[in-house]
Formats: C-alpha cells, structure tokens, sequence
C-alpha cells in the first residue's frame, strides 16, 4: 500500500502538468482562427493611421477586441468571444474606411502633423504642439461624426499651429547650441577682446533664422549659415580667453606663435615641404598653396597615365581578341598564344603578393621598363648610420618572401641618404647601408652571391624634400632593384 501511495503521488503532479500543458496547447489552436479575422482588421486600420484620424471608432474597436481577449483567457463561453471579435472586426473595417476619407478631407492638417512630428516638435516645442493638437483632434471627432460645420476652421488652426511648432523644433535643433556659446563668449568678455567674431557669429544666426522662416523645408543653407555662427562664437570664446592669458603671462605670446607655427609646419611637412616664419604666416601658407598645387596637377597626371595604361589594356585586350578570332583551327599558334597570356596572368599574380606582403610605409612595389624596384620606405636608417637594429627584423622578413617570387633575378641593392652631410661621405654612407642589406641577405640565404651587388648614390636620388625631418627620414632608404626574365 504504501508503495501504491508513493507511485501515486509521484506521478499525480505529472498527469496534472500534462493535462494543463493539453490545455495551453489546445487553447493556443483555438485563439489564431478565431482571432484573425479581427487581427486583419486591426491592421488594415492601423495602416490607415485610424488611431489618430477615426480615434473614436477605433477605440471602440480596441475596447471590444480586448475584452473577447479578456473572456476568451478566462475560458469565457464562445459565442460570447465571437460576438465580440465580429464587432471589432466590423469597427476597426469602418475605422480604417472613415480614416481615408478624413485624410483626404484634412489633408493639409494632416501633413502638417507629419511635419512637425518628424521635426520633433512633440518634444521641442510641446506648447505649441498641444495646441495644435487640440485643434486637430476637434476636426477630425467632427468629421467622424459627419458633422461639416467648423471642420474647415479647426483643420486651418491645426496646420498653422503645427507649422509653427515644426519651425520652433527646427530653431530648437539647430540655433541652441550657437546662442548659448554665444552667451558663453560674451561672459568671456568677447564684446571686448573679440568683437569681430562675436558680431559675424550674431549675424549669421540671424541670417539663418531668417532664411529658415522664409522656406522652412529648405534647411541646407540655415544648417550651413548656423555651422559658421557655431565655430565664430567658439572662436569668439577661444580668443577672449587668449588675450586674457596673454595679460596675464608676459612669455606666453610667442610661446602661442610657436604653437600656431608648428602645426602649420606639421601640415607643411606632410606635404613634404618646408616652411619659415621669418615675416609672419603669409610666406608659409604661400609655400604650403603652391605644395597643394603641385600635388593636385601630380594626381592629375598620374590619373591621366592610368586612364592612357587602361585603354591601352582595352586595347589590347581587343587584339588578342582579335587575334584568336584570326587563328581559327591553328592550334599551334593558339597554343602560343595562351601561353603567353598565362606568362602575364603570372607575373600579375606574383606582382599582387609582393605588395600585399608589406603594410603602406613598409615599401613600394612598381615596374619600370623591364625592372622591378621594391622601395624600402619603411626600412630607414639613423642619421650618420649604417647598421641594422632588430626593428629591421620584420620589414627584412618580408623582403625574403618578396624576393622568394624571383629566386633567379639579379637584384641590385641600391643606398640613399639625405641631404646633410659632406657629398663624400654621403656616398660611403650609401655603399655601406647596401653591404649591410646584402649581408643580411647572403646570410639569410635570400639571394645568392653571383646574383646579387651593391651600389651607392648617397645624396643624388632624393624621393622627398630634404628641408623636412620627416623628407629626410625618407631618403635614407633602401631600394632593390630586380631585373626579373618576365
């Protein structure tokens, strides 16, 4: 008996689960086709935006449809729940019916909702947006009701509320931020020590208001006119502050030329140039014009040469075309003819891994004529120097791959220094920094001895300027030139 009483109370409880988890299930089944055809409906009104242009309608579609939901989780009898659904379903039908002919009748009202809403005037500028609101909501319960009379008034109230509270959100979104720096500037005393910027950054605020307010739905010139109030008052705040430390700090006015100085000359150095101060900024920014210049015609050409390389390509590509349309059954010549295609597809290929081995700065990889140069930017020597460190090691690693995609060219290993220092010594500089790169690959056993040599031409081969550390830094290099049997 009290092994019966055991088994039964272990499995009581399980039976029980099953039976409710039968029960779930089971009513699960039952809620999707009874639901649908009200869920359809639902959704057909809320596509139509029924909750905002039928509310009352659509309310009482809502209440009906909550309440079979309501009966049918309590296990409520069907009819009931059926009943329900079929009047959800015919109202939230009417809603969504009602709703286009009121956007249609409001249309300007109702755009002007949109309007606003995607400005974010629901937030920014709430006042005005709950007036509109109410004037809104009067035309639309009016028209529900097929009542004609004041709608024409209460739509016209709604779009000029909404309007305006679209520009106010917009004024919000891009004026703020420039009037409280410019508040901030004039607490810094820029009325003072910066007027200049302080008036433009005030009168381009006003100049963007104004174009703002005269075609609220163009925003690109206000946003651009804002932007420039927006850095005049940072300005404005930054050089109040300045000449306050000035007053205070009797060094700190060449210590801040210095300041300007070196980053212009940081800029100018990247554009491998070199820039002097000796009479203020303008021969500097003249110097760094004529450097942007220069690059700009330079890109020009090298795009020129690269759109000349490609149609010779096409070009080319259509004479071989050509070319086998004309061998016809020749298969011998053919044969050649592919093979000599599968010769350039290869020296493409082992091209593509010589550069994917180095990162940008570690080296450039180019033809010319029949040559292959890998120009070791990244491998660069001390100044005066002509020995190998250990952060070689990487940039040497990846030469050994390099050349492993040659192992019959001869290569030449060319030195190069900079500017400084004697012509003399330049040159036995560059000799040695070749001998050094040899040893490591003799070593290595990159290269054999009978096919590779050394070379120095010190100063006379520059690749950047030689007024610039960093120019410099460049110019003391490494190049490998391959002479490949492409």
């Amino acid at each position: 008996m009290k092994k019966l009483l055991m088994i039964l109370t272990l499995t009581l409880p399980l039976a029980a689960s099953f039976t409710f988890a039968a029960e779930d299930d089971l009513q699960a089944s039952l809620r999707g086709p009874m639901f649908n055809d009200a869920k359809a409906a639902l959704e057909r009104a809320n596509k139509e935006r029924a909750v905002v242009l039928a509310p009352t309608i659509y309310g009482k579609a809502g209440a009906a449809y909550l309440k079979a939901e309501e009966i049918f989780d309590d296990g409520g009898k069907l009819d009931r729940i059926q009943g329900l659904l079929a009047d959800a379903e015919e109202l939230f039908d009417e809603a969504a019916t009602v709703s286009v002919r009121i956007r249609a009748r409001i249309s300007d009202a109702y755009q002007a909702r949109l309007d606003a809403q995607e400005a974010g005037a629901k937030d920014a500028a709430s006042k005005l947006w709950t007036d509109a609101e109410e004037n809104f909501f009067d035309a639309v319960r009016r028209l529900e009701s097929d009542r004609e009379r004041g709608v024409d008034r209460y739509a016209e109230k709604a779009t000029e509320g909404y309007r305006e509270a679209e520009l106010a959100a917009i004024e919000v979104s891009l004026f703020t931020e420039i009037e409280n720096s410019i508040e901030r500037a004039k607490d810094a005393d820029a009325d003072d020590y910066a007027p200049e910027s302080l008036q433009r950054a005030q009168s381009l605020l006003d100049q963007a208001r104004s174009e703002l307010a005269r075609d609220r739905y163009d925003t690109d010139r206000p946003r651009d006119l804002a932007n420039t109030a927006l850095h005049d008052a940072r300005r404005a705040e930054y050089v109040s502050a300045l000449v306050k430390r000035l007053r205070r700090e009797d060094a700190a006015v060449e210590s801040e030329l210095l300041m300007w100085q070196n980053e212009i000359r940081a800029i100018a150095a990247d554009l491998d140039s070199a820039v002097y101060f000796d009479d203020g900024p303008k021969a500097a920014a003249a110097e760094v014009r004529a450097r942007i210049v220069d690059l700009q015609q330079s890109m020009a050409r090298s795009q020129a040469d690269y759109d000349q390389a490609r149609d010779h390509i096409v070009a080319l590509d259509q004479e071989v075309e050509r070319l086998q349309n004309e061998l016809g059954g020749e298969s011998r010549a053919r044969e050649r003819l592919n093979q000599e295609l599968a010769r350039q597809q290869q020296q493409r290929e082992r091209m593509q891994r010589m550069e994917a081995l180095f990162a940008p700065g570690e080296a450039e990889v180019f033809r010319s004529q029949e040559r292959l140069i890998i120009r070791l930017v990244g491998l660069t020597f001390a100044s005066g120097q002509a020995s190998l460190a250990p952060e070689h090691d990487e940039i040497l690693a990846k030469v050994r791959g390099a050349l492993a995609e040659f192992p019959q060219a001869p290569v030449i290993v060319e030195g190069h220094t900079d500017s400084f220092g004697a012509d003399l010594s330049n040159l036995d500089l560059s000799k040695r920094r070749a001998n050094a790169v040899i040893e490591f690959l003799l070593n290595s056993g990159s290269v054999s001895a009978a096919n590779v040599s050394a070379v120095g031409y010190g100063e006379t081969q520059p690749i950047a300027n030689n007024e610039t550390q960093e120019g410099r830094r460049k110019n003391r290099r490494i190049d490998l030139v391959l002479y490949p049997q492409w």
